[in-house]
């Protein structure tokens, strides 16, 4: 039954735009609608949109550089010679901490920028809670250059002596008489950098914070590195609107699926007679129950005797498996002739399908296939050998034997 299989898939196809031909249809020209629709705004008018858009950027990096110079002599380290970049310093040979502020700025174009640098010392007094219970400040550097362009350094220097800040801070606790909280030492810079980035006058403002922490025969230094502050200007500008290539493609392919189907299935309803005949439906509910019930159903062909039981006739092969199950007996296809048989009493039951494909028969016959059992009774029933004889060459033994 292999050649049928395709002719099967015709008949179903046939029966799905029968019955949904309407519903194929809509669907379609949705997509012809959705698809002309997507495809005229992405490529036709896909309008504007307004979007940010940055005119200038100014990028300020700054940082504490420091060392300190051994002035005294010792065992270890030269006189003269600068010990930098340290995390501790050695208060009676390096008693002297040398601080420069660095700055510099990035920028596309410039125009009469000023950078500003301003840095003072900080000692106070603070308490667990974060109580200042006394604060003194003293300016260290200001330096202010113009016309600083892009990528060059401004240095503000100042010094530290850790031996007259301990002094400092040891009068001025002797003069209050008391140190109710943690004394802490600090510089604040604050960098100022003004000017016209991009055509467009920018200002940007940064505070650094270095921590000078004395401890007697030593001091340490905290700073942050180097800290970078980027001020941005932008603007609203309108673009026209741009779209993905899964938009960009989608939309035509809508459209052309949507043609293409709305098309075929036009024709196909106009030029065609997609309705089943009764035929061609009893062929698909045949093949339905075949493949619904194909665990009851086996494949052999019975002998010949069982076809000389008297036969009854089954409407449907469901009709005649129900029967079977019924009965308690199996039903059995005929590999050759395509007839269901089930057996039982002193009948047998068949259920012979309908041809694959009777739209095509002019005179409306339907091909059944005729049992080879039936054909085998029949020329069983035939005389052979001297019985086939004629009763012509009959006459002529007789005559010769007067």
């Amino acid at each position: 039954m292999s050649e049928d299989a395709p002719n099967e898939r015709r008949l179903r196809l046939r029966a799905v735009l029968n019955a949904q031909s309407t519903a194929i249809l809509v669907v379609c020209l949705l997509l012809v609608a959705v698809g002309a629709g997507l495809a005229y705004t992405t490529h036709v008018d896909p309008g504007t949109e307004t979007e940010s858009r940055t005119v200038s950027s100014l990028t300020v990096e700054s940082e504490y550089r420091h060392s300190a110079t051994v002035t005294e002599p010792n065992a270890v380290f030269e006189t003269g010679r600068v010990l930098d970049g340290r995390d501790t310093y050695f208060t009676r040979v390096a008693p002297e901490l040398d601080v420069d502020v660095a700055t510099s700025y990035a920028a596309s174009t410039a125009e009469n920028v000023t950078v500003e640098v301003d840095s003072v010392l900080v000692i106070r007094n603070v308490g667990e809670e974060g109580t200042v219970y006394w604060s003194e400040t003293e300016p260290l550097a200001s330096e202010t250059v113009s016309n600083v362009p892009p990528g060059e350094t401004v240095n503000a220097s100042f010094a530290l002596n850790s031996t007259a800040i301990d002094e400092r801070v040891a009068s001025i606790e002797e003069e209050l008489g008391a140190s109710p909280g943690e004394t802490e030492t600090f510089v604040t810079t604050e960098v100022a950098v003004d000017g016209s980035i991009g055509g467009v006058p920018t200002a940007s403002t940064q505070t650094l914070d270095m921590t000078v922490t004395h401890g007697g025969d030593t001091y340490s230094v905290d700073e942050p590195g180097v800290q970078s502050d980027t001020t941005d200007r932008s603007e609203q500008v309108t673009v026209e609107r741009e779209y993905g290539v899964l938009r960009s493609f989608g939309g035509p392919l809508l459209l052309l699926v949507g043609l293409v189907g709305a098309g075929g299935i036009g024709y196909a309803t106009r030029e065609y007679d997609l309705a089943l005949t009764p035929a061609e439906r009893e062929y698909l509910s045949y093949r339905d129950d075949r493949s619904e019930f194909a665990e009851w159903i086996t494949t052999f062909r019975l002998p010949a005797s069982v076809h000389e039981r008297p036969t009854a006739e089954a409407e449907s092969l469901r009709d005649l498996v129900d029967f079977a199950i019924d009965n308690d007996t199996g039903v059995v296809e005929d590999p050759e002739t395509g007839a269901f048989h089930a057996v039982a009493g002193e009948f047998v039951y068949t259920y012979r399908p309908p041809a694959p494909t009777t739209a095509d028969d002019e005179t409306g016959a339907t091909d059944i296939d005729v049992p080879e059992e039936a054909d085998a009774r029949e020329s069983d029933s035939r005389p052979t050998g001297d019985d086939a004889d004629g009763p012509d060459e009959q006459d002529e033994q007789d005559e010769d034997r007067s």
